[in-house]
């Protein structure tokens, strides 16, 4: 079932075109990546998306309801953790319900059984320098996951960190979704990215930015290391790069 849909958005910023007739969706359960290169428009698309900015032309529908303009209904990640450092992060994530009206201890008692599915046991009374960035990106994603646990949109989540824990999160990314079943729009730089997360992969590309090409990724079963090995994960990386390779 369809859970979100950009309809013909178009936006500029002062005076200049950024994204024109942008139309993408997002259906119940799905993880969709947005990939393009930088400055085609990703992120102002995703302010859209979220509320923060009204678009010069097009709407923004959340269960069939428009919610153009409206922030606060849909959860929005940016890249960086942004979780404050004289918090608890306990604290920091019971944030997200104690900002929509809950008492500070009711929020934290509803948040508790979150931090085993996270990953995040043990560390309720620690602070955020103390965490490695991983441990960071799981906190972050679970206060967003707590603003709204039906969609969210998430800016180059993973972008910030090194190699070795970016595969270790996809991983546990991939459980935990399965596990929340949180709909997602996720944007990346990163195609191996794309092609290890996402159900489908929406091209962006041009000036004004545009989407050019949409990827349906079906992995038949295999696991993420079995698939970035596959000939159907050739195939399909070459069909992206191709579609990077257009213009609007």
């Amino acid at each position: 079932m369809r859970i979100l849909e950009a309809v013909e958005i178009s936006q500029d910023f002062e005076g200049e075109a950024i994204i024109r007739d942008v139309n993408i969706r997002l259906n119940e359960g799905e993880i969709v990546c947005l990939i393009g290169s930088s400055g085609v428009g990703k992120t102002t698309l995703f302010h859209v998306l979220s509320g923060l900015e009204q678009p010069i032309s097009g709407k923004v529908m959340l269960g069939g309801e428009d919610i153009t303009g409206q922030a606060g209904r849909i959860s929005y990640m940016l890249q960086k953790d942004l979780l404050l450092s004289h918090l608890t992060i306990a604290d920091n994530i019971a944030l997200p319900l104690v900002i929509k009206g809950e008492k500070k201890k009711a929020a934290k008692q509803k948040t508790e059984h979150f931090f085993e599915t996270f990953g995040l046991s043990g560390t309720e009374k620690k602070y955020p320098a103390q965490l490695s960035g991983g441990m960071r990106q799981r906190a972050a994603l679970l206060r967003t996951y707590l603003f709204s646990d039906k969609v969210a949109l998430l800016d180059e989540p993973f972008s910030a960190l090194d190699a070795i824990t970016k595969k270790q999160m996809h991983q546990w990314y991939l459980g935990v979704m399965k596990e929340i079943r949180l709909s997602t729009i996720f944007i990346s730089h990163d195609i191996d990215e794309a092609l290890t997360l996402a159900d489908r992969i929406y091209i962006m590309t041009g000036k004004p930015g545009g989407i050019t090409g949409e990827v349906i990724v079906d992995r038949n079963g295999l696991n993420a290391e079995e698939y970035l090995l596959s000939e159907s994960y050739l195939q399909k990386k070459k069909e992206i790069l191709h579609y990077l390779s257009q213009t609007c």
